[in-house]
């Protein structure tokens, strides 16, 4: 999964946790605190899903990171 696909998928999670949230407090009369389970679930969404989309160090063998070689070998002296 590419990063732009991961971020639409999250996207779209976090808006059904926002509806799933605005469907449990609809029969609810909650005026200024409605608010908050919605945007509750919404943030746990964005918590749980922070990784969606990263490559995993965990097997394979890692030649790309943010775009750039990874170089075990050659230029250990440098920081960048």
């Amino acid at each position: 999964m590419t990063r732009g696909q991961a971020g639409i998928v999250r996207f779209l999670l976090i808006c059904a946790a926002w509806a799933v949230g605005q469907t449990l407090t609809w029969g609810l009369a909650l005026d200024r605190i409605g608010v908050v389970i919605p945007a509750a679930l919404a943030i746990g969404v964005l918590v749980l899903t922070a990784d969606l989309g990263r490559p995993r160090a965990s097997g394979g063998d890692l030649k790309y990171w943010r775009g750039r070689r990874v170089d075990d070998e050659a230029r250990r002296d440098r920081w960048n």
